[in-house]
């Protein structure tokens, strides 16, 4: 018997206009995997509903980001944000998301891709 109330057995591949993003899960660990980090905010510019007129910026970002952690943690799902499948963020393992250097370097990177 499982400690969570459901198991997920997934592999699927979304495509958000030109970008593919990966979507693995087993039991209550799911992994999205974009291929790189333009895709990844190409995505989530095209996927979340924009902000109230103001911006919040980063603090606005992060509170989200709790916000959907808590709520994985209450579910005992596990999600693994990748690019290039390399972890950037891990949602719902414990008290607050887990960003990794990894997703610091690529923003800081995709600053020198703009043109």
């Amino acid at each position: 018997m499982s400690a969570f109330p459901f198991e997920l057995s997934a592999q699927l591949v979304f495509t958000v206009l030109e970008d593919h993003v990966l979507i693995v899960a087993e039991q209550n660990f799911v992994i999205v995997n974009f291929k790189d980090h333009a895709a990844l905010e190409r995505v989530m510019y095209n996927v979340l509903p924009p902000s109230s007129g103001k911006s919040g910026g980063l603090g606005e970002s992060l509170e989200k980001a709790k916000e959907l952690n808590q709520l994985l943690l209450k579910a005992g799902l596990v999600v693994d944000v990748r690019v290039n499948n390399k972890t950037y963020v891990e949602l719902g393992t414990g008290n607050m998301p887990k960003i990794t250097a990894n997703a610091v370097f690529g923003k800081v990177g995709s600053w020198f891709k703009r043109s």
